[in-house]
């Protein structure tokens, strides 16, 4: 009675139970004394005493067992709250499925946020089909493939599958099912897992393969290099032109860095200039060289500009680079051009002062000796008259050969035969026959091998800077009693050809090296010539791509250099 109190209306009840059972034995046994109770074989003092002890004992344990009760109870309670609540914040859950002798599949349990992501109770489900029957139509075959490898006993691990909702929405699953083998039988009895919603993540998944998609034809659409980078230079979309550059394919791009796409000093560039644009929080726009898969190199002109995000956070750089080689090639055209202009503007001044000075010079001449052959011929004096007639003649002559030589230097740069690929040894044998009278008057011994060199230009051009530097050395032999000329090449550190021609005449002073291949300049005013040979020289190897210089002391002879292309 204690306990069945105890356990029915609390501890307090099989308290006052036991109390009022002491009690009444108390009193049994006061009317047992008094002879108001029928005799028994027992008497009652006895069974009161051991009441005292078992009473008491019954309550305690009544108590101790109803409290556990009831912490049991409260756990219950408490466990069951925090399911309901995981189930309510939780997009998994777990199950359990039989599967009969036919291969039928039931489902029997499940757990977790079973109702939040199908909308149906467990008996709903099960009455409309159970999973099969809210598995989307293009994904039966998949799944039939799962529960194959279940009937096979293997794990399905990560499938995605769509099924579909009570209210008609479409619900991405990802489901992890284990098998539940029995040996006995040798077949599937039952499968357990978990289905986790991921529903959202493919959302995303899509809306980013369309923000990509979107993307990629807009970078597709530009007619130059486009391109997008992370924060780490790290590629994340291209354009065709960007692949056709690069020679790559998009797979083999993306995720790439510079330095794994283009050659190194291209790469380290490239990544300054991203740091450039990605800390200055500002457009860059460059000129530089680049080189495609073949090995050509251009120039493109690149403008990059900072990504960023809602927030206004730099996330990243976005790239356009377009081809501008022509417009390199024109600019470059340019200003060779204007500098070429610059050079001939300067050498006309000069031209034009040297001209009015070195053609007055004759004329005055002429017009001095005219007036006296008047007074000669009056006079009757004609031996005064012939020198009078020869003066003007020499003047006539050096006149012409001024005008000579200029129309000459006008015509250096212009093609008046086309470029040849021509023997050194020919060349310079050619020279030598056509200044042999000077060697021979002169008695130069001349020096040259041979070295089946060759080079490529106007031969007859190449004949006229060997004709004028021989001609030079013989006119400044000054009092030499052993003349002599050597013509030779040497190897610079590419080793290609430098061309010489070496005499051992009156030399040069270095402070005259320069002057010696200006228009008209001559440091002797009494040599022969008009001072233009070395100035078409100078001109002739420049036109020729090529450079002249001289190296002399005076007194120790003088050796001309020069290189062509």
């Amino acid at each position: 009675v204690i306990i069945i109190a105890g356990l029915l209306l609390g501890g307090p009840v099989a308290l006052g139970v036991a109390v009022a059972s002491v009690l009444s034995g108390l009193v049994m046994v006061h009317l047992q004394s008094q002879g108001m109770l029928i005799e028994v074989d027992r008497p009652a003092i006895g069974t009161w005493v051991l009441s005292l002890a078992i009473f008491p004992m019954g309550a305690l344990l009544q108590h101790l067992s109803s409290r556990t009760v009831r912490n049991a109870l409260r756990r219950a309670k408490l466990s069951e709250e925090r399911y309901r609540l995981i189930s309510n914040v939780s997009f998994d859950y777990t199950f359990e499925n039989r599967i009969d002798k036919n291969g039928d599949s039931t489902l029997v349990w499940v757990g977790g946020a079973f109702e939040k992501m199908t909308g149906y109770t467990l008996e709903e489900y099960v009455a409309t089909g159970g999973w099969l029957g809210h598995v989307h139509p293009d994904d039966l075959e998949k799944d039939a493939q799962d529960m194959q490898k279940l009937f096979n006993n293997l794990e399905v691990v990560s499938s995605e599958i769509r099924t579909f909702t009570k209210n008609g929405d479409i619900c991405w699953e990802r489901t992890f099912a284990y098998p539940v083998w029995s040996k006995e039988e040798n077949r599937l009895v039952g499968i357990v897992g978990a289905v986790q919603d991921i529903t959202a993540q493919k959302l995303a998944e899509e809306k980013l393969k369309d923000i990509h998609l979107q993307q990629a034809a807009i970078l597709d659409n530009i007619p130059d290099m486009a391109w997008m980078k992370d924060l780490d230079s790290r590629y994340i979309a291209v354009n065709e032109q960007f692949m056709k550059a690069c020679g790559m394919t998009m797979e083999e791009i993306i995720g790439k860095t510079d330095s794994e796409v283009w050659q190194p000093h291209y790469a380290e560039r490239y990544r300054y200039d991203d740091l450039e644009v990605i800390q200055s929080g500002q457009r860059r726009r460059v000129e530089e060289l680049q080189e495609d898969q073949s090995g050509r190199e251009y120039w493109v002109e690149t403008i990059k500009t900072p990504i960023r995000n809602a927030n206004g956070e730099i996330i990243g750089t976005t790239g356009i680079a377009r081809e501008i080689t022509e417009r390199k090639k024109a600019e470059l055209e340019r200003e060779k051009l204007i500098t070429e202009l610059e050079l001939k503007n300067a050498e006309l001044e000069r031209f034009t002062y040297t001209v009015s000075h070195d053609l007055k010079s004759p004329l005055v001449t002429i017009t001095g000796f005219l007036s006296y052959l008047e007074k000669d011929a009056r006079s009757g004096n004609f031996e005064k008259f012939d020198n009078d007639l020869k003066r003007i003649r020499h003047a006539v002559d050096k006149m012409q050969m001024l005008l000579r030589d200029l129309l000459e230097l006008s015509r250096i740069g212009r093609i008046i035969n086309e470029p040849v690929e021509t023997s050194v040894g020919e060349i310079v044998r050619e020279a030598l026959a056509l200044v042999d009278g000077q060697l021979q008057a002169r008695g130069v011994r001349v020096e040259y091998t041979d070295e089946d060199l060759t080079i490529f230009g106007d031969r007859v051009r190449l004949v006229e800077v060997m004709q004028n530097l021989l001609d030079n050395a013989v006119k400044f032999m000054g009092s030499q009693p052993h003349p002599q000329i050597r013509i030779g090449a040497i190897r610079d550190e590419q080793g290609k050809p430098i061309f010489f021609v070496q005499d051992n005449g009156i030399g040069i002073a270095p402070q005259f090296s320069n002057r010696i291949f200006g228009l008209f300049n001559k440091l002797d005013a009494d040599s022969q010539g008009s001072g233009v040979g070395l100035t078409l020289v100078k001109r002739i190897i420049e036109v020729h791509g090529g450079r002249i210089w001289v190296e002399s002391q005076p007194g120790e002879g003088a050796t001309f250099y020069f290189t062509l292309p």
